[in-house]
């Protein structure tokens, strides 16, 4: 199904710039046959940051690898895949750190906020597969949350869905996007806004993975703001 509905393409932002330069050094002028091509660009370009994520810890894990490939493959169908896992692990086998700034800058100019929220959800749950999100990774989706324009407040919203590290209380404020001194109706407003900004409907037309990565986000904030009611009671 066709990604042009969720990401909101500028036709040919792709195929120039840095994300243009590294599809055609290494994956080829081939792969593009003019139609849907700035698509499959941004396709690519999952490939490239979730390829960083990996390795950002200095270990390659099948999980990960496993994480990526299953996700593409739900939401691209088996016979698309195969092609994307060939550039998979061609890039895998690249250091496209230096990258990384030019990359997301032109995502930021070619993709919209809402999209740009989800790229780094996939990049979590990339980063988590394995049962362990090393700090490394945290650190670089941060930056890279960062290049995309994404607020703190967005960035320690979707982290908080796949970090152990706080108690639940502080899990569900920082979901919230408030602070625990907050009060009820700020935490109300801050509710409102959140379930406007992540709510499935925002990205109809799009593959049902796609949906689901929305759908874990929406019921996380809907599960914070009871919680943190209930507990207020």
């Amino acid at each position: 199904m066709s990604l042009g509905k969720w990401v909101g393409i500028s036709a040919g932002w792709f195929l120039a710039g840095p994300i243009g330069a590294i599809i055609g050094y290494y994956v080829g002028k081939s792969f593009f046959n003019g139609k849907n091509d700035q698509e499959k660009a941004y396709e690519i370009s999952l490939l490239i940051l979730a390829s960083l994520v990996i390795k950002a810890d200095g270990k390659v894990r099948q999980e990960e690898l496993d994480y990526v490939k299953s996700f593409f493959t739900k939401t691209f169908g088996e016979v698309k895949s195969q092609s994307y896992f060939k550039i998979f692990n061609t890039l895998n086998k690249q250091s496209l750190t230096s990258q990384i700034r030019g990359i997301c800058l032109q995502l930021t100019q070619s993709v919209n906020h809402a999209s740009r929220l989800q790229i780094i959800h996939f990049l979590f749950g990339v980063a988590s597969s394995d049962r362990e999100v090393h700090q490394s990774e945290i650190n670089l989706i941060q930056k890279i949350s960062g290049y995309l324009n994404i607020n703190s407040y967005d960035f320690q919203s979707i982290s908080s869905m796949f970090l152990n590290g706080s108690s639940n209380a502080s899990k569900y404020y920082k979901i919230l996007e408030v602070d625990e001194g907050a009060n009820l109706d700020d935490i109300k407003k801050s509710y409102r806004k959140l379930v406007m900004k992540y709510h499935p409907d925002k990205l109809q037309g799009v593959s049902e993975d796609i949906i689901k990565l929305a759908n874990e986000k929406f019921l996380s904030i809907q599960e914070a703001y009871e919680k943190v009611l209930k507990d207020r009671a």
